[in-house]
């Protein structure tokens, strides 16, 4: 026959193994502290867990960026705030418009070759966006608007500091002193110098790609 006693004590096992239970199911559940999209679960029911291991990796693709990597010659040109334009290898032709939002100040060496990590952010993320895929980044970092620009290969720089270009004038080529403004990945400005119809030669073996139809770039 079961006292009080013993009913009592068997009432206080079962609420032990009842708050027991409730603290082993609440250490199974994961809660992220931020609403997001699983990107990747690097464990199973059953592995060991240990304190400070990722098991869940959480990401918010509405806040996705872009990581560009620039040469040491075009990072110093580069601040947070710059206006950008992303292209996506997977929409080609299409140009979405953002900002840099951060540059590293460390650089990435790969052999002789040292580049600074870049971050862009989209100004309306498009949608559809997968992680890891290719991207070209254009940054603007100067503009220049009903200007006379050349070839950057046209120009050559003396001992002195001086940019020069080689020009064809009555039948020979001469050396002219040209004063530069905004430089591009392809063209350059000159603001004085030259005029509108003269004749730059370029070095042999070069070619102007599309020079002089296409517009002249921002740098």
């Amino acid at each position: 026959m079961t006292t009080v006693a013993q009913a009592a004590a068997a009432v206080a096992r079962a609420a032990t193994d009842l708050r027991e239970a409730d603290e082993a199911l609440a250490g199974a559940t994961i809660k992220a502290p931020v609403a997001g999209t699983i990107l990747a679960v690097l464990g199973a029911t059953g592995d060991q867990a240990s304190a400070g291991a990722t098991f869940v990796t959480l990401g918010d693709l509405d806040e996705l960026q872009v990581q560009a990597m620039f040469t040491q010659t075009d990072v110093g040109r580069l601040r947070v705030g710059r206006r950008a334009e992303v292209t996506l290898a997977t929409r080609p032709g299409q140009v979405y418009p953002g900002r840099v939002t951060h540059v590293d100040v460390a650089a990435t060496g790969t052999g002789r070759l040292v580049r600074y990590g870049v971050m862009i952010a989209f100004d309306r993320p498009p949608g559809g966006l997968m992680l890891g895929q290719g991207a070209t980044v254009s940054v603007t970092v100067d503009e220049a608007a009903g200007t006379l620009y050349i070839p950057a290969q046209a120009v050559r720089t003396r001992a002195d500091g001086v940019s020069t270009v080689l020009v064809s004038a009555g039948g020979r080529t001469v050396q002219r002193p040209v004063r530069l403004g905004v430089r591009g990945d392809r063209y350059v400005e000159v603001r004085s110098g030259l005029a509108e119809g003269d004749q730059v030669e370029l070095p042999t073996g070069t070619t102007s790609g599309a020079f002089p139809d296409e517009p002249f770039p921002a740098g």
